[in-house]
């Protein structure tokens, strides 16, 4: 039997704070964000394939929501709106409904892509041929690049050619007029604005070659200290004219 100092001391403990057992480091404590719903497809065909990809993205992450394939497709059908898109949605939800037969998700990806995803694609490179300004990018690698999206805009060659003589650097298509070498085929037209920019480099390369010579015969006999101070006053007029200061 317990004596009573022992009784008081088994008391005391029992009623101590247990020790504190060693935290756990948390494996996962980011929070997950829900992918965003889409919203619906209006009808234009031009971002068609930025929404679709968002679209079955959302299915995805939201797959274990949907209990059966009549499910899936009601959600995503419903999200067709628009003149083209939303009869084609209002015709399909009807004879899925009259039929009880509704398609799976991977059927109806096939089925909406077959009709909608190819023509999207077509309009979105005709978006991005009518405002494809050159710039400063090289010639060669705009009319590279032009010549891609006008393949896949399926553009006709008169429209295409407008739209490239529209959008190349100006100066290249005012001598595509100026020497009459207009052509109304692209390919043909694309070949020519890169010539015609060749064209130009080899002229200024020409022209600068021939200055130089010009310059020479004329200081044909003088100083050294009178060819430098020659070559010294153009490069300073030369950046005078750019606005730019010139220090020896």
């Amino acid at each position: 039997m317990l004596s009573q100092p022992d009784i008081n001391a088994l008391l005391h403990n029992m009623c101590k704070s247990p020790a504190a057992n060693p935290s756990v480091e948390k494996k996962f404590n980011k929070k997950v964000e829900v992918v965003a719903d889409p919203g619906a497809s209006e009808g234009d065909r031009a971002q068609f394939a930025e929404w679709w990809i968002k679209l079955q993205i959302w299915v995805k992450a939201n797959w274990d929501a949907f209990a059966n394939d009549f499910e899936v497709a009601t959600a995503v059908l419903s999200q067709l709106k628009g003149p083209v898109v939303g009869q084609y949605a209002q015709v399909r939800l009807q004879e899925c409904y009259t039929a009880g037969v509704w398609p799976t998700w991977d059927d109806l990806k096939k089925e909406i892509e077959k009709y909608f995803k190819p023509q999207a694609e077509r309009d979105w490179a005709c978006q991005q041929m009518c405002s494809f300004k050159q710039g400063n990018m090289r010639t060669d690698d705009y009319v590279t690049r032009f010549l891609a999206l006008s393949i896949q805009g399926g553009l006709g060659n008169e429209h295409a050619v407008e739209l490239l003589e529209r959008n190349v650097n100006p100066r290249i298509a005012e001598q595509i007029y100026l020497q009459d070498t207009r052509n109304k085929n692209l390919a043909l037209a694309a070949e020519e604005a890169a010539q015609q920019k060749n064209n130009q480099g080899r002229q200024a390369r020409q022209l600068e070659s021939e200055k130089l010579d010009n310059w020479l015969q004329t200081l044909t006999g003088h100083s050294y200290d009178e060819i430098r101070a020659f070559f010294y006053d153009q490069q300073a007029a030369e950046m005078k004219a750019q606005g730019k200061e010139f220090r020896a």
